[in-house]
């Protein structure tokens, strides 16, 4: 094989991205749908990482195509790192949108080549002067445009290629001579190029400061050198769905483009090795094929019926099938080689971001830190009988993706799905029923609430029963003391001279287990406390051990109302990214929610702002600050700690939201 590599197309939704890859897909004869999963048709968008190939003689270009909705911003990361470099495609009527800087930022902190396209030019109120000043503007001055647009009769025709300073109309073959009243354009444009490149290369600045002649070849060896140092992005414009355009940008991008050896060497990375080494970096679940594992290779050959070691998973593995995947079809092929995309099926034990080598003693390779899911709720399934399915295809789904997490909680009992926001759950549950037969319920899910005691008190109870026959006696005395946050419970027996014998000492410690799993305000369970046995008496025949299990709950229940019961809230940390137009309303926002403003700093073109707030107030802040910010700003949630509620007001207030009412303890 001779030249591999992957570029991968980011940008806003609606920039026509997918359309695009198609196009350019569709440029070597074969036709190929990319968004082909139900719900990426249902919503009219891409919600997974597509993966599709252009072949022309001994070339093989993969394009990585992504969503552009933030919250599949898990599919940009994939993406990113797996590409040698980016594709930016801009809207030709919107110019610079949310997602378009978000974009912008990942591939600046990824370290990727990019060529920017400003796509739908032959819309109406597209303007190219003024997309490329609004990205100078909010990008970077090391735009370069490599064409400029020829416009007649208000429509998009041709554009001016201001290395050859020549011009292509659509729909005509060759090159024509530049329309006398674009040629102080063409030139300006070109000096402005050509002053972009000048700081790549010292000799070519000296040449222009002397109004020297530069040739074309030349301009794209300072292009190519530009772009491998990541100081020049070229630009170029069309429209993919009027099919304009599209030939030079892909000659751009398989002659200025690093290939992956050519990365390899920029990036410092070994070349010329034979052992595999492989990276997973996507998975992916087809209803014929099963599990997917899309793999990088980064550098040797991997055959058929080859082993390899699951460096991250210790475990030893085979390679039975192998696919190249042309958007929704899927090819068997017999071998790949460094660089490639492929996908291997039927293996067992593997995650997202393996690395497969045929060293046992390899290290594994670096992959992507994703963001934490920030918005949650809980799921019920719509048949009680589909409760284990459900269970089952929710793991499944998880598998997949880094940002969608599952669990139960053990306070609440709920089962939890978390991501980025409401539309990837939205997504996720639609992909339950579609693939899955699983209908399910979304609900707010309840807030893990806990109680604890602040003091220490001390109580007695004293359980008789007498009722015909052997009866039941059992008095004891507990003490019960607050720990440390965190300190979770201890037990300790204080019992001298056999006051109580030592076979019920574990029914009393039993029975003070089972009261604090309710307690006494909203019937949360107690943590944080420490029960001490220090006095009782016992009935030679009528004590037991359920008697002193019952006279233990109920000497916590007494002890404990005495103890001032509080309620314990979680408390999450909250740092959030924005831009500075928006500081004020964020920190407004938190302020209202019982937020605590910890510190504030700038980090490139955004404000980061940390802050910690109580969990039941930020459950929906992913909602909230998508409306505050315009969709611009992004953050992320952890947990910190719990904390006392001690107000008999608001822990009301909390528990009426939860639909509970405050316990009787609350007068004591």
């Amino acid at each position: 094989m001779g030249e591999v590599r992957t570029i991968c197309v980011v940008g806003h939704a609606g920039a026509g991205k997918t359309a695009l890859a198609q196009r350019l897909i569709g440029l070597s004869g074969v036709e190929v749908e990319l968004d082909n999963s139900p719900e990426a048709q249902e919503r009219g968008g891409s919600v997974d990482l597509g993966l599709s190939y252009y072949q022309r003689d001994d070339q093989r270009l993969y394009l990585l195509d992504t969503p552009g909705f933030g919250e599949f911003i898990e599919e940009v990361y994939k993406g990113l790192w797996t590409a040698e470099s980016s594709l930016l495609v801009i809207n030709g009527e919107k110019g610079v949108e949310v997602q378009t800087e978000k974009s912008w930022e990942l591939i600046e902190e990824f370290h990727k080549p990019v060529v920017a396209f400003i796509n739908r030019m032959d819309l109406p109120n597209a303007s190219y002067s003024k997309v490329i000043a609004e990205i100078r503007e909010k990008l970077g001055s090391q735009f370069a445009p490599l064409e400029w647009t020829i416009r007649e009769s208000d429509k998009f025709v041709g554009v001016i290629d201001l290395i050859e300073q020549k011009a292509r109309y659509f729909g005509q073959s060759g090159l024509r001579d530049i329309p006398e009243e674009l040629r102080a354009d063409a030139q300006a444009g070109r000096e402005a190029l050509l002053e972009g490149l000048a700081e790549v290369d010292d000799q070519l600045m000296m040449r222009f400061l002397d109004d020297e002649e530069i040739s074309p070849q030349e301009i794209r060896a300072a292009l190519h050198e530009g772009m491998l140092r990541r100081t020049v992005v070229p630009v170029l414009c069309g429209s993919a769905t009027a099919n304009e355009g599209l030939r030079l940008l892909l000659k751009t991008i398989q002659t200025e483009t690093p290939n992956f050896a050519e990365a390899q060497a920029q990036d410092g990375e070994a070349e010329g090795s034979d052992g595999l080494r492989a990276l997973v970096f996507n998975v992916a679940s087809d209803q014929y094929l099963g599990a997917m594992a899309c793999v990088k290779l980064l550098h040797g050959s991997l055959q058929e019926g080859a082993t390899f070691f699951n460096l991250n998973r210790r475990s030893k593995g085979r390679v039975r099938d192998i696919y190249r995947l042309q958007g929704g079809k899927a090819e068997k092929i017999s071998q790949a080689g460094p660089g490639e995309l492929v996908v291997l099926t039927k293996l067992e034990n593997f995650e997202l971001g393996d690395t497969f080598s045929d060293r046992e003693d390899d290290s594994p390779a670096e992959f992507v830190s994703f963001p934490r899911p920030v918005f949650s709720r809980s799921l019920m399934p719509l048949s009680q009988g589909d409760e284990e399915k459900m269970s089952t295809a929710l793991r499944e789904l998880a598998a997949t993706k880094t940002t969608l997490q599952v669990g139960r909680d053990e306070v609440t009992h709920e089962t939890v799905l978390a991501g980025m926001g409401d539309v990837q759950l939205a997504v996720a549950t639609a992909r339950l029923k579609n693939r899955y037969g699983v209908s399910v319920q979304l609900h707010r899910p309840h807030v893990p609430y806990k109680e604890t005691l602040m003091k220490t008190a001390k109580a007695q109870y004293k359980h008789k029963k007498q009722s015909g026959g052997r009866g039941q006696y059992a008095d004891v005395h507990l003490r019960l003391e607050p720990l440390p946050r965190g300190g979770g419970f201890e037990f300790v027996d204080e019992i001298k001279g056999g006051v109580i014998p030592n076979q019920f000492i574990p029914a009393v410690e039993k029975g003070v287990v089972e009261a604090m799993t309710e307690g006494l305000l909203g019937k949360y369970p107690l943590t944080d406390v420490r029960a001490a046995v220090f006095y009782g008496s016992y009935h030679p025949v009528d004590s037991s051990e359920i008697a002193f299990k019952i006279a233990a709950g109920q000497a916590f229940k007494l002890a404990a109302k005495q103890a001032q019961p509080v309620l314990l809230e979680p408390v999450m940390k909250l740092t959030a990214w924005t831009p500075r137009e928006f500081t004020g309303d964020l920190m407004s926002s938190l302020s209202s929610k019982r937020g605590k403003i910890l510190g504030m700093e700038a980090e490139g073109r955004m404000e980061r702002i940390e802050a910690e707030a109580p969990l039941a107030e930020v459950q929906d802040y992913a909602l909230e600050l998508k409306s505050i910010t315009q969709g611009r700003a992004n953050f992320q949630l952890e947990f910190l700690r719990y904390q006392p509620v001690t107000s008999l007001k608001l822990i009301e207030e909390l528990l009426k939201r939860e639909g509970r009412a405050l316990g009787t303890a609350a007068a004591a």
